[in-house]
């Protein structure tokens, strides 16, 4: 949390928008809600990315190489929203991933976890786009999958487009949120 939670916070500052549910607290994120329409099908990822209005955006937060980046990536290289969440499911973690589609609290996952699903190969690689060790790479990925998943997945299921919503805030990244 720590680091993650403030940086996340800040970006997600300006996540609600006329028509956003409030999701009701969860930890470090007040006034965050799990977005719905109008948001040009990326389920409140672009107020996350910074094209929907008030935040900073991830771009002006972290730069195009930052976590945000990394984790949509990686969510592409590994079969999209769905293909993710069924790695989780296969390694015995599909409570906790069916939580972060469900409405309702997002079950938290911890760096350990993240490690045995995608394997120390991939954290490693992704420890040295972001710049850290694997452990502090792994850490930071699992603080923030929930919260992405739940972005992408507004109406409580993964959506048939969800590989091009992945596609979709990649682009949106590299453009620096607009």
């Amino acid at each position: 949390m720590g680091m993650l939670d403030g940086l996340l916070g800040q970006i997600l500052s300006g996540a609600m928008q006329p028509g956003a549910a409030d999701d009701g607290g969860l930890p470090g994120m007040s006034g965050m809600g799990r977005a719905s329409g109008g948001m040009g099908g990326l389920g409140g990822l672009e107020s996350i990315l910074g094209g929907g209005g008030g935040g900073a955006g991830m771009a002006g937060a972290a730069g195009a190489g930052g976590l945000m980046a990394v984790l949509l990536q990686m969510l592409q290289q590994n079969g999209g929203i769905g293909g993710v969440l069924s790695q989780f499911q296969q390694a015995g973690y599909g409570k906790q991933a069916d939580s972060w589609v469900a409405n309702g609290q997002n079950m938290p996952i911890n760096g350990d976890i993240l490690s045995k699903v995608l394997g120390s190969g991939q954290l490693d690689q992704i420890a040295q786009q972001l710049g850290m060790s694997r452990g502090q790479a792994a850490d930071q990925m699992a603080s923030a999958l929930p919260d992405v998943v739940n972005h992408m997945t507004p109406k409580g299921s993964v959506p048939s487009n969800g590989d091009d919503l992945v596609n979709r805030a990649l682009e949106m990244l590299q453009r620096g949120g607009r």
